[in-house]
């Protein structure tokens, strides 16, 4: 056994002692990584096979040499080269103050409670930047760069696809009747970006205990209170149909900018125009819209300017009179995707905040449930 982790143990069992409880580490252990694994009586390929083992059976850990795993075998030491075994519990300890154990291996993952200086943990697997630790009857994970132990490093390589997937299938409603502020910071005293109206579906970039970082729909990134953000993982209600979301639409719609306008149009190549674009553009998806604008705000269900998600319809009244007269697909980020017969002339993409958009504006509807 190293000299660090003996006086570890030493120094973790006197304060287990002193503080009256049963608590003790667990013992390093391992499991061949293949099957009739030799077991040799010293650390050399030319030393007495004592037996075999196979994956599946642990053995009790009790040092590393060069090349080598010493092991408790039938009552004796034996040593298995490296290459052939594997670690599958590593004892280890916390270093530094209030870490997060999280539920999977990524920094949007829910944390499950934070860890002092010092803590015991067991370590069963790792990844690029996590170790996977034994928490509460399961699993956990804390990130590498706060664990220490003498064996972790070699414990068993898991799947690394936590990250990406905790990343992508979290998400967040919003359940505070009165709506939700969006923060610059995670603080009270912090700038408010925006407030999110009940019911509102935000992606979900990392979690905290009394605040969570979130993406909205149009890329505003900010900080709200935890206590009224339902988090959740899996499909998102909004913005999903069989064939595509908000986003995809709003990226096949781009890719006909510069397309001009023709009154009439359908023809996203040759000319549209504003609701004949946006009527093909959805029809790419599956989906069928009324042909002019007018009539095509009747379609989906009515949404606020301030709840605006990509994908959604925006309605301007461009002919000076009460009517709705053109239509476009906003984009997030405060722009939409339209074509126009004005000075832009042809598909292109404006600020929803411009001199003609901001005094034009009627309403929104959202088709994408």
């Amino acid at each position: 056994m190293g000299m660090r982790k003996a006086i570890r143990q030493v120094c973790v069992t006197a304060l287990f002692v002193a503080l009256g409880t049963v608590t003790a580490l667990a013992a390093d252990a391992g499991q061949a990584s293949g099957t009739n694994v030799n077991v040799r009586a010293e650390a050399s390929t030319g030393a007495n096979v004592l037996g075999k083992i196979n994956k599946g059976t642990e053995y009790t850990i009790l040092d590393k040499t060069s090349g080598w795993f010493k092991i408790s075998y039938n009552g004796s030491n034996g040593f298995v080269s490296d290459d052939y075994f594997e670690v599958t519990k590593a004892d280890a300890t916390i270093d530094g103050s209030s870490v997060n154990c999280r539920e999977k291996a990524s920094t949007s993952a829910n944390s499950l409670g934070k860890f002092a200086d010092g803590d015991y943990v067991c370590v069963t697997g790792q990844n690029d930047s996590w170790y996977r630790i034994s928490y509460k009857g399961g699993s956990a994970y804390v990130s590498k760069d706060y664990v220490d132990g003498d064996y972790v490093k070699y414990t068993a390589k898991i799947a690394n696809e936590t990250a990406a997937e905790a990343k992508k299938s979290v998400y967040g409603v919003v359940t505070a009747d009165g709506g939700l502020k969006l923060r610059k910071e995670a603080s009270m005293n912090s700038v408010v970006l925006t407030v999110l109206p009940k019911g509102t579906e935000v992606n979900v970039d990392r979690v905290g205990q009394e605040w969570i970082r979130v993406i909205t729909d149009g890329g505003q990134k900010g900080y709200v209170s935890a206590e009224f953000l339902s988090v959740r993982e899996g499909v998102r209600t909004t913005r999903s149909t069989g064939s595509g979301n908000g986003a995809a639409v709003v990226a096949y719609g781009k890719q006909f900018i510069g397309t001009p306008y023709v009154w009439g149009g359908t023809n996203l190549k040759t000319g549209v125009d504003c609701s004949g674009f946006v009527y093909s553009v959805y029809k790419n998806f599956g989906i069928t819209l009324n042909r002019n604008s007018a009539a095509m705000a009747s379609n989906g269900v009515e949404v606020s300017k301030s709840n605006l998600q990509a994908g959604d319809l925006v309605f301007f009244n461009s002919g000076g009179n009460s009517s709705i007269s053109h239509v476009g697909i906003y984009c997030g980020d405060g722009t939409y995707v339209h074509s126009t017969d004005g000075k832009a002339y042809g598909v292109t993409v404006t600020s929803l905040s411009s001199s003609y958009s901001a005094n034009t504006y009627v309403t929104a509807r959202r088709v994408l449930r």
